[in-house]
């Protein structure tokens, strides 16, 4: 069993329960497409995991995880066509369908909203209120369209691994990695280690069609007058109050900001 195969069988739940009249029946339709939702976020996190961190891997909230998703591979929540044609006439086209995955504004649009279905209703004096069915049943019943057409695309799980751009963490040995957007030079890469401050300066080079990545630091001296030690410090970790301890004389060091009038 994967991940889609359980979506399909929420959907499949959901779908015998609409349109219904019924408050508890609407109740448990929502809770059956909020499932399917979860599900097929955690199947395209899935298709990424080789460049996902622990921490990532433990985020249970599609919102959360999907944004994390797009930092590190921008299009994660785009399709891809894929079109085939025969080797003996390119004209000869065999195949040309596009995979229909769910984005994040479709997420976004309907995740938060469905699960205010599974929450008791009230108004301003708290006093409880019945579900107006009508409006239920249409937002339940355009994500079940959406759904339908996303679990039953043609293709499916489709991610250019070998695009991939992956390395070790030079501070806390984390696997860091992304899905290059080739458009752009230069670009920051954070650590998706939570509880690492290092980043990374990506630079592509068009001519040689390479990535390559310096860890993101400034250049310091140690305040210490006789020991005035160069050190190196991470650029996220330039933070009033931070300390770093020199490796030569053991002082330890305080970040603070200053203003100089000329």
């Amino acid at each position: 069993m994967n991940y889609r195969d359980v979506a399909r069988g929420c959907l499949i739940r959901a779908s015998a329960m609409l349109p219904s009249n019924s408050e508890e029946t609407l109740r448990y339709a929502a809770l059956e497409l909020r499932q399917c939702l979860e599900c097929l976020i955690y199947e395209r996190a899935w298709c990424y995991k080789s460049v996902l961190s622990n921490d990532d891997l433990k985020e249970w909230q599609p919102s959360r995880l999907i944004k994390r998703l797009l930092e590190i591979a921008p299009y994660a929540d785009k399709g891809v066509r894929l079109t085939m044609a025969s080797k003996e006439d390119e004209s000869d086209i065999l195949m040309d369908e596009t995979e229909r995955v769910l984005s994040r504004k479709e997420l976004g649009k309907h995740y938060h909203k469905i699960g205010s279905y599974l929450h008791a209703s009230f108004n301003n004096d708290l006093e409880p209120i019945a579900l107006n069915t009508t409006s239920v049943n249409k937002s339940l019943e355009r994500l079940n369209t959406l759904l339908d057409e996303v679990i039953n695309s043609p293709i499916a799980k489709l991610v250019p691994k070998a695009g991939l751009f992956t390395f070790d963490c030079k501070k806390c040995g984390e696997r860091v990695g992304c899905e290059p957007d080739y458009t752009v030079s230069e670009f920051n890469l954070h650590c998706s280690n939570s509880k690492c401050s290092a980043s990374y300066d990506i630079t592509f080079d068009a001519v040689n069609h390479q990535l390559s990545y310096r860890p993101d630091k400034v250049s310091a001296t140690c305040a210490n007058k006789d020991c005035l030690n160069p050190v190196s410090i991470w650029q996220r970790d330039i933070k009033h109050g931070n300390t770093f301890t020199c490796g030569k004389c053991g002082l330890l060091n305080i970040i603070g900001y200053s203003i100089s009038l000329a």
